[in-house]
């Protein structure tokens, strides 16, 4: 079939209120940008509940390389390849125009056959005004099949393929495979937060979470090295980034070090250090967040996974800093961590050694903190907490992701 459509489904979109339409336009938007990144300079238009894309001739290649990008779209519950038929072609006087239907009905079913399997028609008649029942075009269509192809088999239960029609008020729509997308909401509807990003399998993980929820992402990353900021691009933080910008779209990378806080503590023994820098990166993350009007901060904290991350320590560190602390993996069993940074390309990466700062400062961490108890130890160790803030961030190094490349 040349396939001149893309069609595409949303879900929890269509539950919205009034503010409905807010989404649909964010998500038609990020539709459009995902595709002109591409180089795809297509139509997308929107009409009775779903999306479809008016796909050039020609156009097989790019058409797959199109769906495997819309994939990874938050907010797309699933897409089809399909052909799009309107009104004005098949429906006229009041009366259907049987042939010009079935014509790439059986062109479909001719493509698609294959010894032994077993086929089913569903036919979803949107457009109420149209005569008959979806049952009746079904039992139509599918007697023409096999009449007029060697298909042999029909299976309502469990089909081995399914010829989709869907009857919209302007469009019919033909399809045979529906693609699950990611779901969730489009990326940039629900606000802007900032992902404390460490080289591990899990804050990869949160900031996907997020974005499918609907924020804009961007992410600091606290560097244990001098080196690492200055072959930024190529460290393998940023190339985490990189490729999650497929799904966040567009993101910011700061590369802060970890230096000034280690020459502040020099010389000092802590008990609780990997707690107190956790505190200073969250602290961090909040003066950063300020200057991105980002509203809250994302982090892989997964409840007693480390030493670190004890309820209680997760408390001593969110009661550091003023800002929402959301912790989208904190209830997820390990192995349900891993199979979705496999899902989202990410699991490879996260297993390539680093240095992480954490891992430099303590082997045996305290697993119990007190906010206040901390407080007291931090005012004795830093003189002036707010520069050292500052001075870290005065060192920062920014790089900027759209769609899977970096900008320049």
């Amino acid at each position: 079939m040349n396939y001149d459509t893309i069609l595409i489904h949303y879900g929890e979109i269509g539950l919205k209120g009034k503010n409905q339409p807010d989404f649909r336009n964010e998500l038609q938007s990020n539709i459009r940008f995902r595709l002109r990144s591409l180089g795809f300079d297509w139509r997308v238009r929107y009409a009775h509940s779903y999306f479809y894309v008016d796909v050039p001739e020609n156009s097989a290649t790019r058409l797959t390389t199109a769906i495997e990008a819309l994939l990874h779209l938050p907010g797309i519950a699933w897409l089809a390849r399909g052909l799009n038929l309107s009104r004005d072609e098949f429906y006229a006087d009041q009366k259907i125009n049987y042939e010009i239907i079935e014509k790439p009905l059986l062109q479909a079913a001719n493509e698609e056959y294959q010894d032994g399997l077993a086929f089913a028609v569903r036919v979803n008649r949107a457009d109420k005004h149209l005569p008959n029942k979806s049952m009746d075009y079904e039992r139509r269509f599918g007697a023409l099949i096999i009449e007029e192809t060697d298909w042999l088999d029909v299976n309502l239960d469990n089909p081995d393929v399914t010829f989709h029609v869907d009857m919209y008020p302007d469009h019919i729509f033909f399809y045979t495979e529906k693609l699950t997308g990611a779901g969730g909401l489009p990326v940039g509807i629900t606000g802007r937060v900032l992902t404390l990003l460490s080289g591990g399998i899990d804050s990869p993980v949160a900031a996907y979470l997020a974005a499918k929820r609907g924020c804009s992402v961007d992410f600091i990353h606290f560097t244990a090295n001098r080196f690492q900021q200055e072959n930024a691009a190529d460290y393998k933080v940023s190339r985490i980034v990189r490729d999650l910008s497929k799904i966040t779209l567009r993101s910011k990378l700061y590369l802060v070090p970890y230096t000034h806080f280690e020459f502040a503590a020099l010389g000092h023994k802590m008990e609780y250090e990997l707690i107190i820098f956790r505190r200073f990166m969250a602290r961090v993350a909040e003066s950063l967040s300020a200057t991105l009007k980002a509203q809250a901060l994302i982090t892989g904290d997964n409840l007693a996974q480390v030493a670190s991350q004890t309820l209680e320590n997760l408390v001593s560190t969110t009661k550091g800093i003023s800002i929402p602390v959301l912790r989208p993996l904190i209830m997820f069993d390990k192995q349900e961590i891993i199979d979705l940074a496999k899902k989202i390309d990410t699991y490879q990466l996260s297993l390539e050694p680093y240095k992480d700062c954490c891992s430099l400062i303590s082997q045996h961490p305290r697993t119990v903190s007190e906010h206040r108890e901390l407080e007291e130890i931090e005012a004795e160790l830093f003189s002036d907490y707010q520069q050292l803030i500052q001075d870290t961030l005065d060192d920062a190094i920014c790089l900027e992701y759209k769609c899977g490349e970096q900008v320049k």
